[in-house]
């Protein structure tokens, strides 16, 4: 028996049943006529006031819809475990999807403040960094001592490990290693599908009790996450990335970043747990 004609059997048929799904939602949401249409703008304009009364911080959120695909990437180990030989003055390994590497001399005198200055060239060096020319730096995931660029796909930017390069940045300014998640063999499936907009996302977190008060929203993100996996690929898709901070509570001063599928506008608990084809759960 053919297991992995099956998986993509399985694969398909999930994705199909998703669009449905999305398309009839879409329409018990906006109804089929202009008046249908302009109660759910009403709505939306009095979920967004309700959101400011509760000191919720938002700049004006686009009401404007796109389209984006589903992509798919396959699990491509051993030729990126052959790659590892070519890179030069580091120490390598590969575990789990991700290369770790120790810089055998570290990067000195980085400015801490645009350390993209520094890791321009260290990025495209073939011997330092594999692949360096699919990403960009990304000033939104990156941290006082971690520096992220995001590889990027298709009509997007990767928001998961599996597609980032992770610098390890000191207080003093030397980069000691990072890590690296590069996504192989990415093609897109079916037609580009219909999508929500930024402004629906932020309500979708409101309805969904994922927005305290006095909550800042810091800057949101239309990017590609992991869906779910099969035995040697995964599914991406397009996901309202948002990042927000409380003012009280246990995360009080922390900004976390919540995700909202785009396609449908359920949430995503984290880009770490994905479903297979079968429907549990896995956590990697």
């Amino acid at each position: 028996m053919d297991f992995r004609r099956i998986e993509w059997l399985f694969l398909v048929a999930f994705i199909a049943i998703d669009i449905f799904l999305f398309a009839a939602f879409q329409r018990d949401a906006t109804g089929q006529s202009d008046t249908a249409s302009g109660r759910s703008a009403d709505t939306d304009t009095t979920i967004v006031k309700e959101m400011r009364a509760d000191n919720i911080t938002f700049k004006s959120p686009s009401k404007k819809s796109g389209e984006g695909y589903y992509i798919s990437t396959k699990d491509n180990a051993a030729q990126i475990k052959a790659s590892l030989t070519s890179l030069t003055d580091q120490t390598v390994r590969y575990d789990d999807g991700l290369i770790t590497s120790t810089f055998k001399t570290p990067i000195d005198n980085v400015d801490t403040q645009h350390p993209n200055r520094t890791l321009a060239d260290v990025v495209s060096n073939t011997s330092l960094i594999l692949n360096g020319d699919d990403y960009r730096y990304n000033q939104n995931l990156s941290s006082r001592n971690t520096v992220v660029y995001t590889q990027r796909v298709t009509d997007g930017q990767i928001y998961s490990s599996y597609g980032q390069l992770r610098f390890s940045l000191t207080n003093d300014g030397t980069i000691t290693g990072y890590t690296q998640g590069y996504l192989s063999d990415v093609t897109t499936l079916r037609e580009k599908t219909g999508m929500i907009s930024e402004r629906k996302a932020l309500i979708s977190l409101y309805q969904y009790n994922q927005l305290q008060n006095n909550t800042k929203i810091m800057w949101t993100k239309l990017a590609y996450t992991r869906y779910f996996t099969l035995k040697n690929s995964s599914v991406y898709i397009p996901t309202w990335v948002i990042a927000v901070k409380t003012s009280s509570g246990n995360n009080a001063g922390i900004v976390q970043l919540k995700h909202v599928n785009a396609f449908t506008g359920t949430i995503l608990t984290s880009d770490s747990n994905v479903k297979t084809v079968s429907g549990t759960t896995t956590t990697n």
